[in-house]
């Protein structure tokens, strides 16, 4: 009997012990999270978006004059003064300047207004004359003078005829001229002093040279 009960006294005992013990402790409740105090988020600015340009073709520079700029050109011509003893026309080499303004067949022509540099020739225009405008089209060259040719030309049938072979002469120079008409003032004429017959073109007047 003693042998029973001493085991059960034991295990009371324990039991006892185990009931007496204060029970563990529980850990304090954590206090609720709290969203930590950060800085607003502030997205950093971002430039639109740069599309690129759509490629644009460019047009290559054409070989043109630039506008208000003159292009000019030199060039050598042949023209013909009369001699001072009047009995023929004499060939000279004169450098003309051609540009926007000024053709070659007009610069041809007013180079004959100016007084020659040789000791032998004459100029046979009159001072106060004056072209209006030198046109070449289809072999034909037309000469348009100012009026104020007739009013100021005093030569006789010579001085006229050596005017228009002048004219002539320098003229069908450029192979693509092959006759000369003359105009006064954009009108037709018969004759500038009454010597020549000028209501026709004109060929070349290679009698006048010889």
């Amino acid at each position: 009997m003693k042998k029973i009960l001493v085991p059960a006294m034991l295990a009371l005992l324990l039991f006892t012990a185990g009931c007496d013990k204060p029970p563990a402790e529980e850990p304090p409740p954590k206090p609720p999270e709290t969203p930590a105090q950060t800085k607003p988020d502030v997205k950093p600015e971002t430039k639109p978006e740069q599309k690129p340009a759509p490629d644009t073709p460019t047009k290559k520079p054409e070989n043109q004059p630039v506008k208000n700029e003159k292009t000019e050109q030199s060039m050598n011509v042949k023209v013909y003064y009369p001699d001072d003893s009047g009995m023929k026309l004499v060939e000279v080499e004169r450098e003309i300047i051609v540009d926007d303004s000024v053709d070659k067949y007009t610069a041809a022509v007013e180079t004959l207004m100016e007084e020659p540099t040789e000791e032998n020739l004459t100029r046979i225009f009159p001072k106060n004359a004056a072209i209006r405008s030198v046109t070449v089209r289809d072999g034909l060259a037309t000469v348009d003078f100012d009026g104020s040719i007739l009013k100021g030309f005093v030569g006789g049938s010579t001085g006229e005829e050596f005017l228009i072979g002048s004219i002539v002469d320098t003229l069908t120079n450029f192979p693509e001229v092959k006759r000369v008409k003359f105009l006064v003032d954009g009108n037709e004429i018969e004759t500038l002093s009454g010597h020549m017959d000028l209501s026709t073109p004109l060929e070349r007047m290679n009698t006048l040279t010889q």
